[in-house]
């Protein structure tokens, strides 16, 4: 076949090799320089794949798009507390990002690649860069179907998955009271505003905001038991840029559970519940009544913030080390393995989806109670006087 001979054309001031593309997906012809022959081959052959698979936008960022498919195609129907969290991903990793000025139709595996190890080499954990794939993945399918990129890489993109980087953040994330320290936090939130709350959280293993949404209609004190159904939490309106409280329905139906309560905590609850009547009817028309378990002064919705800081005050005023709240739900399940209770039963009560999450979560507990019963062994065979 006879290659091309292009002409040369001055452009400013400087000679180009020079071709006049036409193609039935133009509808003007375009102009295209090269410093080179193999150059100009090469933008020839590039621009024609694009028109031959529909792809046109060719000036149009990675970013704008993602921006585009996310606040006007994927949040559609999404829960307010789901739009807030995608919204947070746009804004951390891909407004402002290396990948935001990449031309969607140069875009390949490996810059998003690329980009995923810098985030875990910075110190990202394996769980951030999963949530932020869940956006990327289904704008490249979207980019795809839509022609704007000629191929979908989305499966190609391997997320980075280091053994020793999940165990070391698993650690530094879950700090759970020893139980020297939970017996002497107990002591010292006696009188407390918070204190049933506390121990609720201590006993049952429920999330802030499965707590913070807990009616009287929920617990069963009779028969000990507390039926979790649902969550409020606070969430910023993307439309409004105002946070706004909300329940909702839990994320996975196992969330949706029966978790049993121990007999001292329903007898702290029943107490707590006439001192939240007596204070009703002090307040009046102040109070307003959500039927709340856990509320302020007034009836209404606690605060998280307010709340955490309670919790650090206390833990400052022991002199303990610094702590979530969510360590309570933390503590709960190490006290349940420690015990000798089996992983699936823990699942179950924490509500976890699935059990890998129960056992990664808790990694550090369950490696300590493979170096105790191997000792039981090494005790069994000493007493058996095997050498």
């Amino acid at each position: 076949m006879a290659k091309t001979v292009y002409k040369k054309k001055v452009k400013n001031d400087k000679e180009y090799y020079f071709y006049r593309l036409r193609h039935k997906n133009l509808k003007n012809p375009k102009d295209i320089y090269a410093a080179t022959v193999k150059e100009l081959d090469a933008k020839i052959n590039a621009l024609v794949k694009d028109l031959d698979n529909g792809i046109s936008k060719n000036k149009e960022f990675l970013g704008v798009f993602f921006k585009d498919w996310l606040y006007n195609a994927h949040l559609l129907n999404k829960k307010p507390s789901t739009k807030q969290r995608y919204d947070s991903i746009y804004r951390t990793y891909i407004e402002n990002s290396s990948i935001y000025t990449i031309k969607l139709k140069d875009l390949c595996p490996s810059d998003i690649q690329i980009y995923y190890n810098e985030l875990i080499s910075s110190g990202k954990s394996n769980a951030a860069i999963k949530m932020l794939h869940k956006l990327v993945a289904p704008c490249i399918r979207y980019a795809y179907d839509n022609n704007r990129i000629i191929k979908d890489f989305s499966r190609a993109i391997i997320i980075p998955n280091d053994d020793e980087y999940k165990k070391l953040s698993k650690v530094s994330e879950v700090k759970p009271f020893s139980l020297d320290q939970q017996i002497k936090f107990f002591e010292a939130i006696k009188g407390h505003d918070l204190e049933v709350l506390f121990i609720t959280a201590l006993d049952t293993g429920l999330r802030q905001g499965e707590l913070f949404a807990l009616t009287w209609k929920d617990i069963d004190l009779d028969n000990a038991y507390i039926n979790i159904n649902k969550s409020y939490k606070t969430v910023r309106n993307i439309e409004t840029g105002i946070y706004e409280g909300i329940v909702q329905t839990p994320k996975t139906n196992k969330s949706i559970r029966t978790v049993p309560i121990p007999e001292p905590l329903v007898n702290k609850l029943k107490q707590y519940r006439l001192s939240q009547m007596a204070l009703k009817l002090k307040m009046g028309n102040l109070y307003k009544d959500n039927r709340l378990v856990f509320c302020n002064m007034f009836g209404k919705y606690l605060d998280s913030g307010n709340v955490l800081k309670r919790f650090k005050k206390v833990l400052n005023e022991m002199d303990l080390q610094d702590m979530k709240f969510h360590d309570l739900r933390h503590t709960f399940a190490t006290r349940l393995f420690e015990l000798g209770e089996e992983a699936k039963t823990v699942q179950e009560l924490l509500g976890h989806s699935n059990i890998s999450i129960t056992l990664d979560t808790y990694t550090h507990v369950l490696d300590s109670m493979k170096r105790k019963a191997a000792q039981k062994l090494n005790d069994l065979y000493q007493s058996m006087g095997v050498k």
